[in-house]
Order: structure tokens, then C-alpha cells, then sequence
């Protein structure tokens, strides 16, 4: 099943999604520079809280 990246807007497959801890399904690179403002744990979770 593909999905699409909620940052990106790209088409991410299975074996290439990684799953956030706020629950969200994203590529690689997107999930490398969500980490640091997810809204979950992320250093910068203001951020996040704004984005979602």
C-alpha cells in the first residue's frame, strides 16, 4: 500500500515509510527533519503543535 507523505505530499511505499510517534507515515528524509519539532517528543514540539 502506498501512502502520501503529510510534508512532502511524495508517494511513500511500504518498505520505504517510517511511522513518527505522533502517527503519522512519512519518507526518510522527511522523518530526519520531522524529528527535531514533532509534536510528541521533538525538541522543538511547538512547532509541531502548530503544523498539526
Amino acid at each position: 500500500m502506498k501512502t502520501h507523505c503529510p510534508l512532502c505530499r511524495s508517494v511513500v511505499s511500504d518498505d520505504a515509510q517510517h511511522w513518527c510517534r505522533c502517527g503519522q507515515p512519512m519518507g526518510s528524509r522527511c522523518y530526519d527533519a520531522h524529528r527535531e519539532w514533532c509534536a510528541v517528543d521533538g525538541s522543538e514540539a511547538w512547532i509541531g503543535a502548530l503544523e498539526w
